[in-house]
């Protein structure tokens, strides 16, 4: 047996964006005469906790400064869109893993805290490296109200494919994007990005540096020591 269908949670989850993310946004700072120079370590702590993509708020807020939050947001999305659309490789293992779905006629989601511009760069950028297999849905920032760790997202997705948890798997690069899953009962397999390269993933779930076939029907037959090996 295998599941009905994969979600994705997140476009890191495909491909390793964090540091082009972390580019887009200095781009954006010194594209509205901001001075900030996000760190890797600044960067990463404010994407932990995640709940919003409001990064530029928030640090604001700890700095006691007032900036066009919303602005730093539009031209960092901007940013990043082109940044992808100049191609970026997928993870190991995410192709034959793509390829097993479609030849399978399994469902493909991507449930994503981007807004739809990088998404689609990223998708285009990656098709090739695809075979051309399309995402049958995806759910985006704009699509909730509340992100990740937040089920939200995932709930709409298992709405919009008319499924139950148990018939889904979701492959997922962040802490955040696996509480939301577990927290619906959604079978899960930790693919740790860079984002989560120290760690964070809860000590029972499933995990792979590399995806396989393998990993991820472990994952979802409930076998998190199997996929982990």
């Amino acid at each position: 047996m295998t599941p009905k269908a994969v979600i994705f949670g997140g476009i890191g989850s495909l491909a390793e964006c964090a540091e082009l993310d972390r580019a887009a946004w200095n781009a954006a700072f010194r594209i509205h005469g901001v001075p900030w120079e996000w760190s890797w370590d600044t960067y990463a702590e404010l994407m932990r906790p995640g709940g919003d993509r409001q990064l530029a708020a928030r640090f604001a807020d700890h700095l006691r400064v007032t900036v066009d939050a919303a602005r730093l947001d539009a031209t960092h999305q901007r940013v990043f869109a082109a940044r992808l659309s100049g191609g970026i490789p997928l993870r190991p293992g995410v192709d034959g893993v793509l390829r097993w779905a479609a030849r399978a006629g399994l469902t493909l989601a991507l449930v994503s805290r981007s807004e739809a511009a990088p998404v689609q760069a990223l998708l285009k950028a990656t098709a090739r490296a695809r075979g051309g297999i399309p995402f049958d849905m995806t759910v985006l920032r704009s699509d909730v109200e509340r992100m990740a760790p937040d089920p939200q997202a995932m709930e709409l997705a298992l709405d919009e494919l008319s499924l139950a948890p148990e018939q889904a798997v979701a492959i997922v690069d962040t802490p955040v994007a696996a509480e939301a899953a577990e927290t619906l009962g959604i079978p899960c397999l930790g693919f740790p990005g860079l984002l989560a390269a120290e760690g964070g993933f809860a000590e029972t779930l499933a995990r792979a540096s590399i995806l396989s076939v393998a990993t991820v029907l472990e994952a979802w037959r409930g076998l998190p020591m199997a996929a982990a090996e």
